[in-house]
């Protein structure tokens, strides 16, 4: 077992997450979930502007599952997490509609019935493949390989010039605030990544150890995907009906 990397979305995937909703499949379920407010939100005579964006064009925000690392990322937003102009607009868009329209919309966010979303840890109930994730992470954490790993990390930035984190869990350097400083501190910390091969070390540990997990919970994880199929069928469903 290996885990997936791709540098230039900076997304890790791990084989658990394959029966989890993907990144797509969630969308699906909030763009539904949005309708189905709009609807409430509609009878009230006010509009839903989180409904109507292009839920298609929003892109997954980069997996620093155990660090900065992809070089695109680190290059457009160094450690700070990127936010597309969309979701400004709209964001820009509700607050401009004031506390009586937040009130109005937090009423019909509850009464609203809407569909699980089933992603990875997206719950406040942690589901079997949130279990296995989160069991992995902490075994990763405690194991020799991401001592080893660490260290040699560690020693490859300070030759760079740089400090590590002390209160972060994972390869995080010290880093100023956002600006060319930052940036630059990031290129250092992924170039380190890079010739140390120290993600790809790290995602297949996790990979391997997700490999067991998934032997010993295999009925519970087919029945977990089998759900996720379903809701995601009714959010399609609802989406090309109503929404498309």
């Amino acid at each position: 077992m290996r885990g997936q990397l791709d540098p230039a979305t900076a997304q890790i995937v791990l084989p658990l997450e394959s029966y989890a909703m993907s990144w797509g499949e969630v969308q699906t379920v909030n763009h539904a979930n949005a309708i189905a407010i709009e609807k409430c939100m509609a009878k009230k005579g006010l509009t839903f502007p989180r409904a109507s964006q292009d839920w298609s064009a929003l892109t997954p925000l980069p997996d620093r599952r155990y660090g900065l690392w992809a070089p695109a990322d680190a290059e457009a937003n160094g450690y700070e997490l990127p936010e597309s102009s969309q979701s400004k607009d709209v964001q820009a868009q509700e607050d401009a509609l004031g506390p009586d329209w937040w009130q109005d919309y937090q009423g019909c966010f509850k009464s609203t019935k809407q569909l699980p979303v089933m992603g990875v840890n997206t719950s406040p109930d942690q589901s079997v493949v949130d279990r296995g994730m989160n069991e992995s992470f902490e075994a990763l954490l405690a194991s020799d390989e991401f001592k080893s790993t660490r260290e040699k990390w560690l020693s490859c930035i300070q030759n760079g010039g740089l400090a590590a984190n002390k209160d972060a869990r994972v390869l995080v350097p010290q880093f100023p605030s956002a600006g060319e400083e930052q940036l630059k501190v990031a290129a250092i910390d992924v170039q380190c990544k890079e010739s140390l091969n120290s993600v790809q070390t790290l995602a297949d540990w996790e990979a391997t150890r997700q490999a067991e997990y998934i032997d010993g919970h295999e009925g519970d994880l087919t029945a977990y995907r089998d759900k996720v199929k379903k809701v995601v069928a009714q959010a399609q469903k609802l989406v090309t009906t109503v929404g498309g």
